[in-house]
């Protein structure tokens, strides 16, 4: 039994340092999917909130034949998801938003630091699905079959939606980066 299946046998006898262990343990990868899915940080802070509480409250339901992770990212990714049915039509980001991205760092050569900000402006711009499916794949390194159990989607259809996604943000950086070279050469 490893220290994880002994922390969620813990949580289920109703012990709550275990549970704020596992939170501990997975609170900044749930935020993570559910702001990239949500790109709010205020309601991906909430859908977090949730996933746990769902984690909590259907935790006597988990396989433990299954990963805990994989399964845990299941309630946020289907949290995030229903938090999006919920919403109000909101606009969409117009081309005067994703032209200012670079207009902070111009006068200076990008550090990976500043690299990995625009990188994940640029991810913020995909839709919500494509997003999570990008950082959940090159980010989380999760299989295609953690994303398959995760998204209830199938294998070709994992695989056609992230080639999609990629080809769609590969686009984004590449305008980035010719916006990019044309102010660094002013």
């Amino acid at each position: 039994m490893t220290a994880e299946d002994q922390l969620i046998q813990q949580c289920l006898k109703g012990n709550m340092f275990s549970f704020e262990k596992l939170l501990s343990k997975y609170q900044n990868q749930m935020f993570s999917v559910c702001l990239s899915i949500l790109k709010n940080r205020d309601e991906a802070q909430e859908a977090t909130q949730d996933t746990f509480i769902k984690m909590h409250r259907s935790l006597h339901l988990f396989n433990s034949e299954s990963k805990f992770s994989s399964w845990l990212y299941k309630i946020a990714y289907r949290t995030s998801l229903d938090y999006i049915r919920k919403r109000k039509p909101t606009k969409e980001l117009d081309d005067s938003t994703k032209n200012g991205l670079m207009s902070d760092d111009v006068n200076s050569k990008l550090d990976a630091k500043e690299l990995s900000q625009l990188l994940i402006k640029l991810l913020n711009l995909l839709p919500s699905q494509d997003a999570a499916l990008i950082r959940m794949f090159y980010l989380e390194e999760m299989s295609i079959k953690e994303l398959e159990e995760i998204t209830g989607m199938g294998t070709s259809n994992v695989k056609v939606k992230l080639f999609r996604a990629r080809k769609k943000l590969s686009e984004l950086v590449k305008e980035e980066f010719v916006e990019l070279e044309y102010f660094l050469h002013q």
